[in-house]
């Protein structure tokens, strides 16, 4: 008797330990038998196995998800192989062009947040026949960066040239010639390369920077000893075409970058990434029917969030000033996004998908060098911009810059300089606007002047949202301590 009282205790131990594991399964959730709702639709699953369906649908979902990705995290890269295509193929499409903005940037350009007072230079580089060499003068400003938009080499004074001009010599990837001496050296990762130079004005005139710019030689190290013509495409007034798309045509455009160029200079979890949408190094990118049509909306849907995540970030690092509206276009401050330790590719995104030129140069905090930028795209009480309606900005007096400070206004789904009536939609310190007694600038933004504002004023398009950039070119120590800042835009 007392041995079977044992055993029914045992027992009852033992089924009670059931019951609670059978619980503590239960509690953790795992789908057994179960018909769930879900943003990918209604899920079914029986004994714990997904339906034909179901699975399905959770397959293309995983491949919109990594496909979306995939096109944030190389938004960078197509970007700037679009700039790279797009000055390649300017003008006679000539292989050792530099397309120079002569008479400056305007809205003919299509080009990510361009500034319509600092002349520009750009040329398209390909390694893909060997080494090229790049003659610089003294004192330009500017580098080479790979296809990835990492500096290679920086030129000017705080370049590998120190400002003193000479030969550049890229090499391609991999390679194992002879260097000759003389030259400054730059190991390209990738086998295409985007050559940048800027300029600044000279009593309101380009001259002289298209002069020195113009003074530039790009030729392969091959041709060293008779080196060809250098040519020459003026892009000012022309439609040069350098952005990228937010359709399927984004990943045919990595896709061939993926083929072509070394898979290194792609990290080894974007190449996990990009293998599971059917972009693999050294292979053509050919997607059926049904990847196509994922692809499409992955694209758009990498779009829309690119646009939520730089038009309504919530980074609490984004904000240059507590009470006001204004952002930094470099949050945290590196040109690399690894101010907090990693590198953080939401805040590259933001950045890429509205700008380009991640150099170093462009968020160094030096005072009296280099440039600063800051941006908004709301009012005074948080509205986003609307071409329809009237607005002002003052500008308080003694800006904190050594060279000039501009305000440029941008086509919101563009990010290219609005196409207005005016050639130029910017304020500059260079346009000569009317300075208030007290030494601010008063800025009008609306579809129509105000009554004798012509001179401070920037046409906006009814139906068009726009964001402004301020530049800072040398800033100064109140920009830095924020001594100094700009109001709000606000409605009028």
């Amino acid at each position: 008797m007392l041995q079977r009282c044992k055993l029914t205790v045992l027992i009852g131990l033992i089924l009670m330990s059931t019951q609670a594991f059978a619980q503590k399964e239960v509690s953790n959730d795992w789908i057994e038998d179960a018909h769930l709702k879900s943003r990918y639709g209604e899920l079914d699953f029986k004994g714990g196995y997904p339906s034909a369906e179901s699975a399905q649908r959770l397959r293309e979902a995983l491949f919109v998800n990594r496909a979306v990705e995939v096109y944030l995290a190389q938004m960078p890269t197509v970007s700037w192989y679009s700039v790279w295509k797009g000055t390649q193929q300017a003008g006679q499409a000539k292989p050792n062009q530099l397309v120079i903005w002569e008479s400056l940037m305007d809205a003919q350009t299509l080009l990510l947040t361009g500034n319509t007072e600092t002349v520009y230079g750009l040329a398209a580089v390909d390694l893909r026949n060997g080494p090229v060499v790049i003659e610089v003068p003294p004192k330009m400003l500017g580098g080479v960066s790979d296809i990835r938009q990492a500096e290679i080499i920086g030129i000017g004074p705080g370049g590998m040239d120190k400002g003193q001009g000479g030969k550049v010599l890229l090499l391609p990837p991999g390679y194992e010639g002879t260097v000759p001496q003389g030259y400054l050296v730059g190991h390209s990762p990738s086998y295409r390369a985007v050559f940048g130079v800027r300029g600044f004005q000279v009593d309101g005139s380009t001259a002289p920077a298209v002069a020195l710019m113009k003074q530039t030689r790009i030729y392969p190290l091959s041709a060293a000893a008779n080196p060809p013509a250098q040519a020459f495409f003026n892009g000012s007034g022309q439609r040069v075409d350098t952005l990228f798309p937010d359709n399927i045509a984004f990943f045919d455009e990595l896709g061939r970058l993926v083929q072509d160029e070394p898979k290194a200079i792609f990290t080894d979890p974007d190449r996990f990434a990009m293998a599971n949408v059917g972009l693999v190094s050294g292979q053509p990118f050919q997607p059926d029917a049904a990847q196509k049509k994922l692809l499409a909306e992955a694209a758009q849907l990498g779009g829309a969030y690119a646009r939520v995540n730089g038009f309504d970030s919530r980074d609490p690092a984004r904000l240059v000033y507590p009470d006001r509206k204004w952002e930094w276009t470099f949050i945290g401050g590196s040109a690399t996004w690894d101010a907090q330790g990693y590198v953080n590719s939401d805040r590259r995104a933001a950045f890429a998908y509205s700008a380009i030129g991640m150099s170093p140069a462009m968020a160094s905090k030096a005072v009296g060098v280099g440039s600063q930028y800051i941006w908004t795209m709301r009012d005074a009480d948080g509205a986003y911009l609307d071409g329809g309606r009237d607005y002002h900005l003052r500008i308080p007096a003694n800006v904190p810059v050594k060279d000039f400070w501009s305000v440029v206004v941008y086509d919101a789904q563009t990010r290219s300089l609005l196409r207005t009536g005016q050639k130029f939609p910017s304020i500059s310190q260079y346009s000569g606007p009317v300075v208030n007694a007290d030494g601010s600038v008063d800025i009008w933004f609306g579809p129509v002047a105000p009554a004798g504002k012509e001179k401070n004023w920037v046409q906006t398009v009814p139906g068009k949202g726009w964001f402004t950039i301020m530049r800072f070119y040398g800033p100064l120590g109140p920009f830095f301590d924020k001594t100094w800042r700009p109001e709000d835009i606000a409605r009028r």
